[in-house]
């Protein structure tokens, strides 16, 4: 039911959380109970999977939404405050595979999956907060939950390539264009963008008319990217990192409707010349 990206901090929510990205991965993450005899190392793998086993235990689909055949991937964004108690949580619910004339049963149909997710993470235990630099800290979180009905036979839980969604990110929702448009379009679209945004470093060793530095990006079914990798020489990987954390929030891929994950690899050229 829940991938391992689902459990991430929002370090990379396009700089929403001023540089953490660094400095908590070089700290503490908050600990579970169950995970206070873990080296302070593997304490981020425990924290996952301690998460993804309560959603699984408390996870219950609501009887009136399954009675109505109504799907969902649910969003939920909270904060481990420095007491280590759960607060401020948000659910946000899209409804997957049908559409309401009435916008109060839209929004109704919307609160039935919002509250069950919402109880879920309400149930988390007190936990020891997270620390940077040994200092307590409130440590913010996003969690999509999904609920499908057991005739959908894909794992909405996985990470998918272009060949295998129906259509891939966009910029602007176009749900009537045919697949091979949309890979066209989102690869237009990284493309411009990156020429658009794209400096050489300002120190350049390299005695080279051009840099290739090869990129992965994981763009989740909200449609933000929280995850990159790539390999090439380390300063030309920072300016690639600068642009990718420009880059906005897209309309996500959809299989059968869902919105889903996708990873997409790309390189990027710097002319030096």
């Amino acid at each position: 039911m829940i991938k391992y990206l689902f459990l991430i901090p929002i370090l990379f929510l396009h700089n929403l959380i001023l540089s953490q990205e660094n400095l908590l991965t070089e700290n503490e993450f908050p600990v579970f109970p169950v995970c206070k005899l873990v080296p302070v190392k593997n304490q981020s793998i425990c924290f996952d999977q301690s998460i993804s086993e309560h959603i699984e235990k408390y996870f219950v689909f609501p009887e009136n939404a399954r009675e109505l055949g109504l799907q969902s991937v649910v969003n939920v964004s909270f904060i481990i405050d420095i007491d280590g108690k759960v607060n401020n949580i948000t659910a946000t619910s899209s409804l997957v595979g049908v559409e309401f004339n009435d916008k109060s049963a839209f929004l109704v149909a919307n609160k039935i999956f919002e509250d069950a997710a919402s109880e879920i993470i309400m149930k988390l235990p007190i936990m020891q907060p997270a620390k940077v630099n040994g200092e307590f800290v409130s440590f913010p979180l996003k969690v999509p939950i999904v609920y499908r009905l057991n005739s959908n036979k894909i794992n909405l839980d996985d990470i998918f390539t272009f060949d295998q969604v129906d259509y891939a990110p966009l910029i602007e929702n176009n749900p009537e264009i045919s697949k091979e448009k949309s890979i066209k379009l989102f690869e237009n679209y990284i493309d411009d963008f990156f020429k658009k945004n794209l400096k050489n470093p300002r120190k350049n060793k390299e005695k080279k008319d051009e840099v290739i530095v090869f990129v992965e990006i994981i763009i989740e079914n909200d449609g933000i990217i929280y995850e990159m990798s790539s390999i090439g020489p380390e300063i030309y990987r920072t300016q690639v990192e600068k642009v990718v954390k420009k880059l906005p929030k897209l309309f996500p891929a959809k299989i059968d409707n869902y919105p889903v994950a996708v990873t997409y690899s790309f390189p990027v050229k710097f002319n030096l010349k």
